[in-house]
């Protein structure tokens, strides 16, 4: 493949990655892009971990419906996942949907 340049060439292999993590942990890339870009602004950056896609379904559940469906909203931030939630995240995911 062509990017132009080295720069561009690394950029797409971070979208790729990010694509392939996706579709490794059943969601839908285009869906999770979409609903952690407008997530992130409010996210404390200590906790960045728990938007990625392997933590997104337990992350995601505890986000409040409403502010998910709005296009544009404001974040209300739940509280730190938990070593046992975030296992049982890991664990559901890998069993699949």
């Amino acid at each position: 493949m062509f990017y132009g340049s080295d720069t561009h060439a690394e950029s797409a292999a971070a979208i790729f990655s990010i694509i392939a993590s996706c579709r490794l942990h059943g969601l839908d890339p285009f869906q999770y892009l979409d609903e952690v870009l407008r997530v992130l602004p409010y996210w404390p950056r200590d906790r960045y971990l728990e938007l990625a896609p392997q933590y997104w379904r337990a992350t995601r559940g505890r986000l409040k419906p409403k502010e998910l469906d709005q296009p544009i909203s404001a974040f209300e931030v739940p509280p730190p996942l938990d070593a046992a939630a975030a296992a049982a995240a890991v664990a559901s995911a890998r069993a699949g949907p």
